[in-house]
């Protein structure tokens, strides 16, 4: 008689680092959100990325600390809206650009 075990293996997927999975993150976020690239901004080193990893400075807060130094304004916003719309990113940003970037299964 022949078993099968009752958990299905894991496919051989290694998961990214952090650092590539904050790369592909914040291409998707700057071109999307600002129609920036990520040699556009100081995010292109690695090591860059690194530090603010390793200071424990969430993705979002990195991104609109970028967004109040520089002014950044929000490209992916239409028309108008009686109230003023906010520059910065939100985790609902960040969750859909996991979506959209595969890195967020459904």
């Amino acid at each position: 008689m022949q078993t099968s075990p009752a958990i299905p293996p894991r496919e051989d997927n290694p998961c990214p680092s952090p650092i590539a999975v904050w790369q592909q993150l914040l291409t998707y976020l700057l071109e999307k959100h600002y129609g920036l690239t990520l040699n556009d901004t100081p995010f292109c080193g690695e090591n860059v990325i690194q530090a603010y990893i390793d200071a424990g400075i969430t993705l979002v807060n990195a991104v609109n600390f970028l967004v109040e130094k520089y002014e950044l304004v929000r490209i992916d916003r239409n028309g108008f809206n009686w109230q003023e719309q906010s520059p910065f990113l939100t985790a609902v940003d960040v969750l859909r650009a996991r979506r959209a970037t595969g890195l967020l299964k459904a």
